[in-house]
């Protein structure tokens, strides 16, 4: 088989073909890893002793930061070293100010750091921009050759947002979100933004209240916990096509 940097057009120049449909569904399943019970502990397994580039550490605003849940202080905690970047410049001085090294810095853009990472990791950052290959694009022009990016990103189908969508419509994720980048979807930004995509995961919750708990453990006895309809975020992990 063809690796994932040649794609699906060494197949077939039409994307809607049965063929390429094929190739595609070939490939995923070559790169689909098992579902991920504790996201958090793989983030941090990710950057454990790695020089990390992070990119939207704010999570929109300066309170987020002081948060139990905000990553990355997290982060800062397993890595060797770390750089945050982020567009919310209040957010940014105010981090500078408390010790954390972190620039304003548009993460679409053509600005070099002229610093190289062995990781990179864009958490829930990408359905959020204008060019999702221009984000890729920075994270690639960042990364040493043998690094690795860590993409974090909404699945659309998750069981949760279809319930929603029934109960309350018309369904809102978030107010700035301008798109969904599902597993083809990521083989194809990757391939634009000279990434080949070569892992993913999905999460699994555990649910949050007692009826969903109960759910949870029948999807689990029917052996279909694997299944992403029931994971709530996907993990796309590229590395770096020489």
């Amino acid at each position: 088989m063809s690796n994932g940097n040649e794609g699906w057009r060494t197949v077939c120049e039409d994307p809607g073909d049965a063929r390429v449909h094929d190739f595609l569904r070939r490939k995923l399943r070559e790169i689909k890893s098992a579902g991920l019970s504790s996201p958090g502990e793989f983030l941090l397994r990710f950057v454990a002793n790695q020089d990390v580039l992070d990119i939207g550490v704010v999570e929109h605003t300066v309170a987020r930061t002081y948060g139990s849940s905000w990553k990355h202080r997290r982060i800062k905690e397993f890595a060797a070293r770390v750089v945050g970047v982020d567009i919310v410049e209040d957010a940014v001085r105010a981090l500078c100010a408390r010790g954390y090294d972190v620039r304003f810095v548009d993460a679409t853009s053509e600005i070099d750091l002229g610093d190289r990472f062995t990781r990179v990791v864009i958490g829930d950052v990408i359905e959020h921009v204008d060019n999702p290959v221009s984000l890729l694009k920075f994270a690639a022009r960042h990364l040493e050759n043998d690094g690795l990016v860590l993409c974090t990103t909404p699945n659309p189908f998750f069981i949760g947002h279809l319930v929603r969508s029934f109960r309350d419509p018309p369904f809102v994720a978030n107010g700035e979100h301008v798109s969904w980048i599902t597993p083809t979807m990521a083989l194809e930004l990757g391939l634009r933004a000279g990434l080949e995509l070569v892992a993913y995961h999905h999460t699994i919750g555990s649910g949050s209240t007692l009826l969903r708990r109960q759910l949870v453990r029948v999807v689990k006895l029917l052996g279909q916990i694997e299944k992403e309809i029931f994971a709530g975020s996907y993990y796309y992990v590229f590395k770096k096509v020489p």
